[in-house]
């Protein structure tokens, strides 16, 4: 029996050759793995005595060669087969382990060149996966680490491994190749006239881990992240079982969060790259609402803190303290904030972690949290605290056009739904005021608030603010003016002097006319209508001054 052993991560694999060899197994090996294994003392084979040819072009050429893609391929129980191989003097390889070079956090390093890129494109390791899955009814093939223990058990128990196994195992070698090249594939078109929506693409997936149920506890759900990215919420990233200090993003915590930024490869703050430090499992819901709270707190600069229930917003502020961001965002609707989400775009501090102890959440998401705050939230034992380890805003999570992991991609169906994200920045909105009064310096201030704030309402959208702080929403309804009144109604007479932010424009003025009986000052929306006169006089009727965008902001 022989096994050849190819791999760029070494986790493991002394372990493994060494069980193998106890098994009787000759060992050929190739480059460092052969280096490390030989220093380790296990007798192994150069694939170049295999061969008969050294390894060339600086390890570019080493194992493609019939002596060794001949003992992979043939089939065992085709006579044919096998007197070719004895004709050529070739013997079978019984188990291929191979693991490829790590293209993706190559091209993750901002610093990396194209032609860096280019030397990480494995070609000798694929070939050698998709051979040996290729004939897995009589091969055996390892790609992942975490399947040694397994199938040296089964080896060391049957003496061989089973059918199924080796079916298992074929399925992810091709899967990790399928992710492999699609993580070229997606480098190399940046740039291109391909840009972010080609011919055809892949979508390349990993899986973080499972989930206890879906939306509802019939269904099941996993989280992935895109190519690879994200490992923050990977299976093994439980919480701490006693507490510990918080990841933070403060230069003084710096060596505290070092380590588990060292997972981290993403630039950008997300969710699936999140590290969860504290509380228990996290739901299908709760992901979902933590995305939403992300998002939402990094469309603002000042200190922010939103409460989502069911993916909308119920309650939003900035302030020059996040705690009073908090207390605002709390007052906005205390009724609905019970039970939510909370996003916050700064770290947690103590007078912030002090304030919220007295509520129940069930998650909260933020760039880290202070020691004291630490020690705060964490006597909640079921709360969950996650924490990007990088700055939240604007400029940290807008990415790039060009950038795949940008997309947006719905199911339908027979088929996905793509879509660059909704990103507007100030630069691409040309705020016009439509109406006889403009609207004064403080309006101006917190119609941009609104606008900011309607993005992250299911349409239709109405976001009444004031002094930077959310007072009602309307969202999801069937048509804008049960949406305005919905809105009027959750601010609790706090409507009068808001501004209203509508992320589409208004069909009919009865909108408008609903928001000016109940006190709205100023509206900003997209325009767009074929009855935008209509609203503009109902607005110059109640003088209300009104700003067009010329975007909207649509949330299906």
């Amino acid at each position: 029996m022989r096994a050849l052993l190819s791999v760029d991560d070494k986790t493991g694999i002394e372990t493994l050759a060494r069980g193998l060899r106890a098994l009787n197994f000759e060992l050929i090996s190739t480059g460092r793995t052969a280096a490390l294994l030989t220093a380790a003392g296990i007798e192994n084979q150069p694939v170049s005595d295999i061969t008969g040819f050294p390894e060339i072009l600086g390890g570019r050429v080493k194992t493609l060669h019939p002596a060794v893609h001949g003992g992979i391929l043939a089939k065992r129980d085709d006579e044919a087969h096998m007197a070719e191989l004895e004709s050529h003097q070739i013997a079978p390889i019984d188990i291929v382990v191979c693991n490829l070079y790590p293209f993706s956090k190559t091209v993750a390093d901002p610093r990396t060149t194209l032609g860096d890129a280019l030397e990480k494109i494995d070609i000798g390791g694929v070939t050698l996966l998709r051979a040996a899955a290729k004939n897995y009814p009589y091969v055996t093939v390892i790609v992942r680490p975490e399947d040694y223990p397994d199938v040296l058990a089964e080896l060391e128990t049957t003496g061989a491994t089973s059918l199924e196994t080796r079916k298992r195992l074929a399925a992810v070698a091709f899967q990790h190749t399928a992710l492999y090249d699609t993580a070229i594939a997606d480098y190399l078109r940046r740039d291109t006239p391909e840009g972010v929506m080609p011919e055809a693409f892949t979508i390349g997936l990993r899986r973080l881990r499972t989930l206890r149920y879906g939306e509802n506890p019939h269904q099941q759900a996993a989280l992935y992240s895109w190519g690879g990215r994200g490992y923050g919420l990977g299976e093994d990233d439980q919480p701490p079982a006693q507490a510990a200090p918080a990841v933070q993003v403060s230069q003084a915590s710096h060596d505290h969060q070092h380590d588990a930024m060292d997972e981290m490869t993403e630039q950008r703050p997300t969710v699936a790259g999140a590290r969860m430090l504290h509380g228990k499992e996290l739901s299908f819901n709760n992901l979902l609402d933590l995305d939403a709270a992300l998002n939402c707190v990094a469309s603002f600069t000042a200190p922010t803190t939103v409460i989502i229930k069911h993916t909308n917003p119920c309650g939003l502020a900035c302030a020059d303290a996040l705690v009073e961001a908090y207390r605002r965002a709390h007052a906005g609707d205390p009724v609905s904030a019970y039970g939510g989400i909370l996003g916050f775009n700064r770290e947690v501090d103590e007078e912030t972690a002090a304030e919220m102890s007295s509520m129940f959440y069930e998650a909260v998401i933020a760039p880290g949290y202070s020691e004291a705050a630490w020690e705060i939230l964490t006597r909640k034992k079921n709360l969950r605290l996650l924490a990007t380890g990088t700055p939240i805003g604007p400029a940290a999570v807008a990415p790039e056009l060009s950038d795949p992991y940008g997309l947006d991609v719905r199911r339908i169906s027979g088929g996905l739904l793509v879509q660059t994200a909704d990103i507007v920045t100030s630069q691409e909105v040309q705020c016009t005021t439509v109406t006889e009064r403009a609207p004064t310096l403080e309006e101006v201030t917190d119609l941009l608030f609104a606008w900011k704030a309607v993005q992250h309402v299911k349409s239709n959208a109405i976001v009444l603010a004031k002094k930077l702080m959310v007072v009602g929403v309307g969202a999801g309804q069937m048509n804008r003016v049960y949406s305005v009144q919905i809105a009027v109604d959750r601010s609790e007479g706090r409507a009068r002097g808001s501004v209203l932010a509508s992320d589409a424009y208004f069909p009919f003025p009865d909108g408008v006319e609903t928001a000016a009986k109940a006190g709205v000052t100023a509206i900003i929306q997209p325009g767009g209508s074929i009855r935008d006169d209509e609203a503009i006089r109902m607005a110059n009727r109640y003088g209300i001054a009104m700003v067009f965008t010329g975007k909207r902001h649509f949330r299906h």
